[in-house]
């Protein structure tokens, strides 16, 4: 049931998020980093979990087919299904009616197959994957912030991530693209954060962690998850002494990304070679075209940085890069850093097709120089003669400010609760979920005429075979051959055909579905 206001689960999470980030907040500012660290993702956990408790439905665009295809994959693993029993003659040909589903890599999907299989099958273990991977993004912007300028920087910079409203839409399947971009972000700054580590311990192990993170990141959505690949060639060309040796430890992670990352694309090659095909055509077509619709101009994503990192970015973001490079402990990141960065935005502005988190995978980095700023600010404060206490009590107050400013309640009760009346999204998602539950169907009906696409919800919630069309005659004749029980819809405001009408085998159903499309 929908409220106006947070229901018990959800306060519980958001409220235990909030005392272990205060707490964490206390520890780190009495030196006690471990515990102040551990406070800090147990935060992020319970937060992403609030925002994973936020909607009883299956989001649109994308979580609803995400959901699905990961639900067929429990029973095949390595046959990506939209429409797994595609019971009637029609033509699977487009991404949104695919049989073989290789719209998406399959990683994250596996991912939320895999909650299924622990916590059953729910809107809410659909988005448990993107809940604990937005924790480990906590832990590697801490530490490559940590590590690239100071203990404060790194702690701020996870404070930054936890509180960040748009992340927590896409761990709540709200923003598009979802659980596949929270996966493939995660990925690439873990991967990020491996080649930073590597270079400050020169542990060998952080090389194979650093190719297998990008293996997984590019099996998640696709080759932008080789992005540190180019942070890494930038930092070997400053270095030229150590060139062939680093350059032998580039090749090694890229045999490891290899080894993670072709299999599957052999695998969709040699087994669905048309699907594979018309795959690869369509991600080729994002740079050169507006596939769906999503397009821009230059400065789109330009725009999104005051959605994705506050009101405020806009006017911090050149400052920051400029703080990061006198803050950074060793100068020599700064231009890998700042390519990576710049190469992202260059790029996607260039692309045609746009789409809100296409610079996502650089947001770790902004982050960071975000918080490198703000620890700057305290560090002028602490030049400023006051006692110890006072200056502790000042940090805190401002580390709080930022936490309350950037968690804005009232806008996630707005578009997640009745609060606002204008809200019709969530009453009737919530409808449409509810209908699909409480369908009482046979284990062979085929379900006709459901509006728009919400028959990808209703193939989650029932298990049968669901389209958007009454059946011409060939196509009723066609499922009733094959043994297979009618059930439709009822048109609104006109009659079903004599065909449906004088069978009296088919289930006519009358509850309405809302929604758009």
């Amino acid at each position: 049931m929908i409220t106006t206001y947070f229901d018990g689960q959800q306060a519980t999470f958001l409220m235990a998020g909030g005392v272990c980030l205060i707490l964490g907040m206390f520890f780190h500012l009495k030196e006690r980093e471990k515990a102040a660290v551990l406070l800090l993702m147990t935060s992020a956990l319970l937060v992403n979990l609030f925002a994973a408790a936020l909607d009883p439905f299956l989001n649109l665009w994308d979580e609803r087919f995400h959901a699905l295809v990961a639900k067929n994959l429990m029973a095949h693993p390595f046959k990506p299904t939209l429409y797994d029993d595609p019971v009637v003659t029609m033509a699977y040909d487009r991404w949104d009616r695919y049989h073989i589903w290789l719209h998406k890599q399959p990683l994250f999907l596996w991912q939320i197959a895999l909650s299924f299989k622990i916590f059953g099958v729910s809107e809410f273990s659909v988005r448990i994957p993107s809940a604990v991977l937005g924790t480990f993004l906590v832990l590697a912007g801490y530490r490559s912030g940590k590590l690239l300028v100071s203990k404060r920087t790194g702690f701020i910079t996870g404070i930054l991530i936890v509180t960040s409203l748009y992340f927590l839409e896409l761990v709540a399947g709200r923003q598009e693209v979802d659980h596949n971009d929270v996966s493939f972000v995660v990925y690439i700054s873990l991967s990020i954060w491996a080649l930073i580590e590597y270079n400050f311990s020169g542990k060998r192990g952080w090389i194979l962690l650093v190719g297998l993170f990008s293996g997984m990141a590019i099996l998640c959505k696709w080759l932008t998850g080789l992005l540190v690949y180019l942070g890494w060639l930038v930092l070997i060309l400053q270095d030229l002494k150590s060139r062939y040796r680093e350059f032998l430890l580039v090749f090694a992670a890229l045999l490891v990304t290899v080894a993670v990352a072709l299999p599957w694309q052999l695998l969709t090659l040699f087994r669905y070679p048309a699907e594979a095909a018309m795959a690869l055509e369509m991600n080729s077509r994002h740079f050169f075209e507006s596939v769906d619709g999503h397009r821009g101009d230059f400065w789109y994503h330009f725009r999104q940085i005051s959605v994705i990192y506050g009101k405020l970015s806009p006017y911090l973001m050149v400052p920051a890069w400029v703080v990061l490079y006198f803050r950074l402990n060793v100068k020599k990141f700064y231009l890998p850093l700042l390519a990576m960065a710049v190469v992202v935005y260059l790029f996607f502005s260039l692309a045609t097709t746009k789409m809100p988190s296409f610079t996502l995978p650089v947001s770790m980095l902004i982050f960071i120089a975000l918080a490198s700023v703000i620890d700057t600010v305290l560090d002028l404060v602490r030049k400023i003669k006051m006692p110890e206490a006072l200056y502790s009590g000042s940090v805190f107050i401002v580390l709080l400010t930022v936490v309350i400013l950037r968690i804005n309640i009232e806008t996630i009760q707005a578009r997640h609760t009745l609060r606002k009346p204008d809200n019709i999204y969530t009453p009737w998602l919530t409808h449409n979920a509810q209908v699909f539950k409480s369908l009482e169907l046979p284990p062979n009906a085929v379900l006709f005429n459901v509006k728009g696409r919400h028959y990808v919800e209703a193939m989650f919630y029932t298990g049968c075979p669901a389209y958007n069309f009454l059946p011409d005659q060939g196509q009723y004749e066609e499922v009733k051959n094959k043994e297979r029980r009618v059930a439709v819809f009822q048109p609104y405001g006109t009659d079903l055909p004599d065909y449906l009408q004088e069978d009296k085998d088919v289930l006519v159903l009358t509850q309405e579905i809302k929604g758009w499309e």
